[in-house]
């Protein structure tokens, strides 16, 4: 059965004018979100040039690695920015150049155009090649989608050579058709890959935003809980409370009590190691949870706790705030419950409360 190549161009159009009107749409529901008009953008590209030349895979004129190199590198870009990272690099530059000036060059030395498009083509694909190796060394690391996306960009770069290879007569347009099929179910799984992605993290923000504490940036009971979940070993467990809050309420208002909540948390994270977990429990209770510490250790990191957060006045505004900690101290042993541990810091804390506060007390 013969194959329609402009049957092939047509629902090559339909694709890519497809994916892309996606991508736009996303953009103009949030216009923040750059990636989406990259990829919006190349992939209008590829459709204009979808409809716009007639003999695919051998292009003559310049306009085609322009065409490519601007999509290649709007997806690129958008595929970077989607990481949060700069959108360009050098090396970046010097590969969106590149189809272009081998065209440009090897038409210009009087190469013939075969010898011109072969030159563009196998830069295209280098391209191609650099964007699938940059997603696959950008974190997170061996996520399926990820791969899925740096599969689809190799993919790409192979399909645009295959027409470079010396072939029979009666198979020479097989290439041709293959680099539509290829682009046809690359451009989906990039679409329907970057989507998920986008969901993926819109997930992970959610979850974040669910066990953390809105002021202070600590975890909440419910984050600490998931840290805690499973067997810790053995921990050091630290209660610590803030002594007359509520007399800091009175005098600063709540806008000066919250400056001293985000304040102990800036300092605590100073003084914590960086396994550990610091969750604000409730008003003006603190919980800091220090695997593999035992009591000894973890009373000494509390004490200076104490220090770091007494040392010096909380300033806000005009004022200096005073501010002390009451601290209880416990230590988890393996396999033991962890509230168990949690209650025995609760009872040291209410002692060092009851001792006078601003003082540090072990179970």
């Amino acid at each position: 059965m013969e194959v329609s190549i402009p049957t092939l161009q047509f629902t090559d159009f339909l694709v890519f004018g497809s994916c892309g009107a996606i991508f736009l749409c996303n953009w103009m529901m949030n216009r923040r979100k750059i990636y989406f008009l990259c990829f919006g953008g190349g992939y209008a590209v590829c459709a204009g040039m979808a409809a716009w030349f007639v003999d695919f895979g051998a292009y003559g004129s310049l306009w085609s690695p322009i065409g490519w190199s601007l999509t290649g590198a709007a997806f690129w870009i958008g595929l970077r920015l989607f990481d949060g990272r700069p959108a360009v690099t050098r090396p970046m530059l010097v590969l969106f150049l590149l189809p272009t000036a081998t065209h440009g060059i090897l038409a210009c030395a009087g190469f013939s155009p075969t010898t011109a498009i072969a030159g563009s083509t196998l830069a295209y694909a280098l391209h191609e090649a650099a964007a699938a190796l940059y997603v696959l060394r950008t974190s997170p690391a061996r996520s399926p989608l990820r791969n899925l996306i740096a599969l689809a960009l190799l993919t790409i770069a192979v399909a645009i050579c295959l027409p470079l290879l010396p072939l029979p007569d009666a198979v020479v347009g097989l290439p041709i058709v293959g680099i539509f099929v290829v682009d046809q179910v690359t451009t989906i799984l990039l679409t329907t890959s970057i989507l998920a992605l986008e969901a993926e993290k819109a997930h992970a923000t959610v979850e974040t935003m669910a066990r953390t504490d809105g002021l202070t940036g600590a975890l909440n009971r419910q984050g600490l809980a998931a840290k805690t979940s499973g067997d810790l070993g053995r921990a050091g467990i630290i209660l610590a409370d803030l002594d007359h809050f509520k007399s800091i309420n009175d005098r600063f208002g709540h806008a000066g009590g919250d400056e001293v909540l985000r304040e102990f948390v800036r300092r605590a994270g100073t003084l914590l190691p960086g396994d550990s977990h610091l969750a604000r429990l409730g008003g003006e209770e603190f919980g800091i949870v220090l695997p593999g510490r035992d009591q000894r250790a973890t009373a000494r990191l509390a004490e200076r706790l104490r220090h770091i957060i007494g040392g010096t006045p909380v300033l806000w505004r005009e004022a200096a705030i005073p501010v002390t900690v009451s601290v209880g101290v416990a230590a988890l042993a393996a396999g033991e419950v962890f509230h168990e541990a949690l209650e025995r810091a609760d009872t040291a804390l209410y002692a060092a409360k009851m001792e006078g506060r601003n003082r540090v007390r072990a179970a």
